[in-house]
């Protein structure tokens, strides 16, 4: 039996209004003709509607439905930390009754990172369209701009987590947050970038507020990796949010190869005043991978994860986040270890900061000198 919290009890409301039970559910062609949208779906009985149904029992016989690859792979490669994990450690003292809600208002968001896809930044999309790397007319651009439609379960709300773009930077996601403040009592749970922080929000709530700070580097190569950003500044908002009593600061670390060179310095940073939680997300685009590092420069990126364990068990860290985050690091080791190299991904990866650096206006040498090295030691077009 594959035990769900979200597959009963979940509801994650994507922009263009399509509900799924969690964000990582594949929505293919067949959900979206069954009408599971926010606008015309019966949205108190949908966690009851036939096709929600079917995939609970599915999961009930041990079986995986389609639309849960995500947490299959991740479950079948030994990680504990697939969204279906995830969820019955967080909600597992739901009763029938209870909801958790993730949604996604709006798209506007004030960064471009690097590790980020067009339907989730207009920043993002904006450089992309201009590098003439996507089809602009492709790229879904909806939004929510009103939340009634949760009226009738309101009451059954008990945890939110709320996405953007940039929750304090969308119009929409700010919208929300009014709605929230008005109309429920309820857990919410931030993505934030923590460029700009609603601090009038935060002492208003009354319920408990998580911020997860979205973090893949410090100093300079944070500034390249999440572009758009001011380092100091964020990290003055991140120390400032957690003195709030009613706020947990969580932060999130996307592992790509833009900051697989870069994660010793950023666990260096937190390790001795660790937040109440670090996850770790992987960049799921191929160019993104491992496989893009040349062979002959995976050993000093080796030497440097290899010694993130060791200083994380010897720090003053709970045992979950220190074996958490040496499984992270050991996945990363692993595949650069056995991964062989993918020169076809490799050389789009370069022609893709190529492209980006271009419509940015901004040199990857500048703010990356070492990873530059690793990635183009011998490409002098990148390292003069």
């Amino acid at each position: 039996m594959l035990e769900c919290k979200f597959i009963t009890n979940g509801m994650a409301i994507r922009y263009d209004g399509v509900i799924r039970p969690c964000c990582a559910w594949t929505v293919d062609e067949k959900w979206k003709k069954e009408n599971h949208y926010s606008k015309i779906t019966d949205i108190e009985n949908w966690h009851n509607s036939p096709q929600v149904l079917e995939k609970r029992k599915m999961l009930e016989r041990g079986e995986w439905p389609t639309n849960c690859v995500k947490c299959q792979h991740a479950e079948e490669s030994g990680r504990d930390d697939s969204m279906r994990g995830n969820g019955n450690n967080a909600y597992y003292d739901y009763s029938e009754k209870d909801i958790t809600i993730e949604i996604r208002p709006g798209s506007v968001c004030n960064f471009a990172c690097q590790s980020c896809w067009p339907d989730a930044s207009t920043r993002v999309k904006h450089f992309m369209d201009k590098a003439g790397l996507i089809d602009k007319n492709e790229v879904d651009a909806a939004s929510i701009t009103d939340f009634e439609f949760l009226t009738p379960v309101s009451h059954r709300i008990k945890d939110i987590v709320l996405l953007g773009g940039e929750p304090f930077y969308d119009k929409n996601c700010l919208k929300f947050l009014n709605w929230a403040t008005e109309n429920i009592n309820a857990n919410i749970m931030i993505f934030t970038n923590g460029l700009y922080i609603d601090y009038n929000f935060i002492e208003k709530y009354k319920s408990k507020i998580t911020l997860i700070f979205s973090i893949d580097a410090i100093g300079r190569p944070a500034d390249y990796i999440r572009y758009g950003s001011q380092w100091e500044k964020v990290k003055e908002n991140y120390y400032k949010t957690r003195k709030y009593e009613n706020t947990e600061v969580r932060v999130n670390i996307t592992t790509s190869a833009y900051n697989f060179c870069y994660l010793e310095t950023l666990l260096d940073f937190f390790k001795n005043d660790w937040p109440d939680l670090i996850t770790f997300g992987y960049a799921s685009e191929p160019h993104l991978q491992p496989d893009v590092i040349p062979i002959e420069k995976r050993s000093v990126i080796v030497e440097s994860l290899e010694r993130i364990p060791e200083k994380i068990w010897k720090s003053n860290i709970h045992k979950d986040q220190q074996h958490n985050t040496s499984n992270s690091i050991n996945s990363i080791i692993n595949s650069l270890k056995t991964n062989s190299f993918n020169i076809e991904q490799y050389d789009y990866f370069c022609s893709y900061i190529e492209k980006m650096d271009k419509v940015k206006k901004i040199k990857i040498k500048d703010y990356c000198p070492e990873l530059c090295d690793i990635l183009f030691h011998h490409n002098t077009k990148f390292i003069n």
